[in-house]
């Protein structure tokens, strides 16, 4: 039987303060480092934050990706159907309603928008803000429903501020927040194993990732494309160490986004969502350097290929 390290965070005072003012959880972050008394880990922390802001996550990966030699490495096409894999990208003109339907404002509770979105988001923003969902469990929708995570949600944590977790060769990773939902740990498609100290224990945290069951075996695949869930803690730590692999190749979520059996259909019904099947290098791509927002990437990528 698995242990789940609930207290890992609490499932997590940290998410739920996800969806509070950023400047307040960086602030609450900043304050429990300097309680730990570590001046050391605090300035590599503040050092690798610059350097950050300055380069991007390429700036501080140990690994480069090689680019496919034949074949565009970004593309976008529209999916027949909910799956996992499958990208949900909000329709701006749905979310940003300036009378929204109770639909509307259900769904933007869902993904921890605020019912006078409209009002609050610039017009010229509204595009670019959308919710984006990598959807990960569509196994059974009319039993489960639906889940995934949001894309690009930040919770103002790395990994190394969670001193509960095994976090060697990701404490500079970022923790993203899949949303305002609590994640059963043992949900499909994949255990929640990240940071577990050992193979019997989950925390709540899932990593997507493109590396298959050969380099970190235990993997779900998400697309034909090289997206995978979940998989081998302990191996991708240690590849991380070695240099194998590249810890900003991963995404590392907490939490969830869920749809009730028929929400997600409804919503769909109403014009809500596009459907799209996305490459892993562009869902996975660098957008910390001034690139545009996934939502806008994607759309445009659609427009290339009609």
């Amino acid at each position: 039987m698995r242990r789940t390290v609930l207290a890992a965070l609490a499932s997590v005072q940290l998410l739920a303060a996800a969806f509070r003012p950023a400047a307040l959880r960086r602030a609450r972050s900043l304050r429990r480092r300097a309680s730990d008394g570590d001046d050391d880990e605090a300035a590599r922390i503040a050092a690798f934050r610059a350097r950050l802001v300055s380069g991007g996550l390429d700036a501080v990966a140990k690994v480069e990706v090689e680019e496919e030699a034949d074949g565009p490495t970004e593309w976008a096409r529209v999916a027949p159907k909910p799956s996992a894999g499958v990208l949900l990208v909000g329709e701006s003109d749905w979310f940003f309603a300036p009378r929204p339907s109770k639909l509307t404002r259900d769904a933007l509770a869902r993904v921890g928008l605020a019912s006078d979105a409209a009002e609050r988001v610039p017009p010229e923003r509204q595009q670019g803000l959308v919710p984006v969902v990598l959807l990960l469990d569509a196994g059974e929708p009319k039993r489960r429903g639906f889940s995934g995570v949001l894309m690009g949600r930040r919770s103002g944590y790395m990994m190394g501020d969670l001193k509960e977790l095994k976090t060697t060769g990701f404490m500079l990773q970022p923790l993203w927040i899949g949303g305002p939902d609590s994640a059963e740990p043992n949900a499909p498609p994949a255990p929640r194993t990240v940071g577990a100290p050992d193979d019997r224990t989950t925390t709540g945290i899932i990593a997507v990732h493109p590396y298959a069951g050969d380099t970190i075996p235990g993997g779900v695949a998400l697309t034909d494309d090289g997206l995978y869930a979940g998989g081998d803690w302990s191996t991708a730590t240690m590849l991380v160490e070695k240099g194998l692999v590249n810890p900003f190749r991963f995404r590392l979520f907490a939490q969830a986004t869920s749809w009730q059996p028929g929400e997600l259909e409804r919503e769909l019904a109403d014009g809500a969502w596009r459907l799209v099947d996305v490459s892993t290098e562009l869902l996975l791509k660098d957008r910390d350097r001034g690139a545009k927002p996934l939502a806008i990437d994607v759309m445009e990528e659609l427009e290339r290929q009609q």
